[in-house]
């Protein structure tokens, strides 16, 4: 009796498991064959510059497969993280420090390629996120791999970030280029008669194409290209979808708690200085948004009259023409921060050197690919390095101004 029982027992829970295993399966097998029948988009006039990435970055033109754990934007966003913090090691960096004209600090983490390379000319300065720093997971992920193509990497440590003390009570924002022109300058300084390209990665994304929007960029030519990753294109649209949601606010939260952070800990720098009276500390310290933090803060240390001002100046989606450099750019079209409707791809077709790669998933800043995402070679940094391989080669780069 007690034989059946186990029988009927193992039966009734060895059946039902295999009907899930089977499941799924089927589901695994249903998201590869629907996904992979999505082709990522390019969009930008057709002329040289399309036909050049068409013709010289293979990946443009492969459909991309999101990887299956990334069951939707966010969660890919999310895991992107998490995998990348976990597989991805730590950078030896040599570290600069930059005082700036206004007597502002900013630390300056340079990488430069193993000697038993062949030394490759260009240097690539890389702008971080909106909380980032040269120790984020995805500069780390890039660094790594540029490093070992013989890149010469930079990472520009906004003030206050990358464990750097404030000097005077002046951050950073989304679109103020002052700091980003003065290491630039610096930059050709120490390696005069390289080429300089850079990468932006979200927030980062919008300060540099604001930057290579900039008269600066156009009569001093630092730049010769840029690459934008995850940009907020409408920067108003984002931060409501950063508020949208309970997932979308918990990820803004943590946000903003790192904005505030940077309060906290230079307090005795910020609030020493009477120019300074019209902050309020203890409403910078309650900001749980975003958005609060901007009103609170941001708009006050760069004159803006509101935050939607500080927004509507920052949006990139309306200027693309002002773009004076190629410019490769990706976007996700499942990106939480930013979706489909608002990545400017009309815009795009319309010019002859502004490209937007969209994917039909990939998060914000995620792009893991292949059903075993513990991989460093995905689909972005697939992208950077076949784009910077092919504007070097044959040097590339000293025709790239006239696509």
């Amino acid at each position: 009796m007690d034989q059946l029982l186990i029988v009927k027992l193992a039966r009734n829970t060895v059946v039902p498991l295999a009907y899930v295993f089977a499941t799924v399966l089927f589901v695994i097998a249903g998201y590869f064959l629907a996904v992979k029948t999505q082709s990522s988009m390019l969009f930008c006039k057709d002329g040289n510059f399309k036909q050049f990435l068409i013709k010289n970055v293979p990946v443009v033109k492969e459909n991309y497969l999101p990887t299956v754990w990334g069951l939707n934007g966010y969660a890919h966003t999310v895991l992107a993280t998490v995998f990348r913090d976990i597989t991805t090691p730590m950078v030896k960096y040599e570290r600069e420090i930059l005082t700036l004209k206004d007597g502002g600090e900013v630390a300056i983490d340079w990488r430069y390629p193993k000697s038993d390379v062949p030394q490759n000319l260009l240097t690539v300065i890389i702008l971080t996120g909106l909380t980032g720093d040269s120790q984020s997971e995805y500069v780390r992920e890039t660094v790594n791999e540029l490093f070992e193509k013989g890149y010469c990497c930079i990472v520009f440590n906004y003030r206050g970030r990358g464990g750097i003390k404030l000097k005077t009570a002046r951050t950073y924002s989304a679109n103020n280029i002052e700091d980003l022109t003065e290491v630039l300058k610096h930059v050709k300084y120490k390696r005069p008669n390289r080429p300089i390209a850079a990468i932006g990665f979200s927030m980062g994304g919008t300060l540099l194409g604001t930057f290579l929007m900039s008269r600066e960029q156009t009569e001093n030519k630092h730049l010769i290209t840029g690459i934008l990753i995850s940009v907020p294109w409408n920067v108003t649209q984002a931060c409501k979808n950063a508020e949208g949601s309970w997932l979308m606010r918990k990820m803004g939260q943590n946000l903003s708690h790192h904005l505030r952070n940077v309060v906290v800990k230079n307090k005795d720098v910020i609030f020493d200085q009477d120019k300074n009276s019209s902050l309020d500390y203890n409403s910078i310290k309650q900001c749980n948004t975003i958005r609060e933090f901007d009103t609170a803060y941001t708009i006050k240390m760069f004159n803006y009259t509101n935050v939607y001002h500080y927004y509507e100046d920052a949006t990139l989606s309306n200027k693309l023409h002002m773009i004076n450099v190629p410019c490769l750019c990706l976007s996700a079209a499942d990106d939480p921060f930013l979706y489909l409707n608002d990545i400017p791809v009309r815009e795009a077709d319309q010019h002859n050197n502004v490209a937007i790669l969209v994917t039909s998933g990939g998060g914000h800043v995620g792009y893991l690919d292949k059903f075993w995402p513990f991989t460093n070679n995905n689909f972005m940094l697939k992208l950077i390095q076949q784009y910077l391989d092919a504007i070097t080669m044959n040097k590339n780069y000293e025709k790239l101004d006239k696509f």
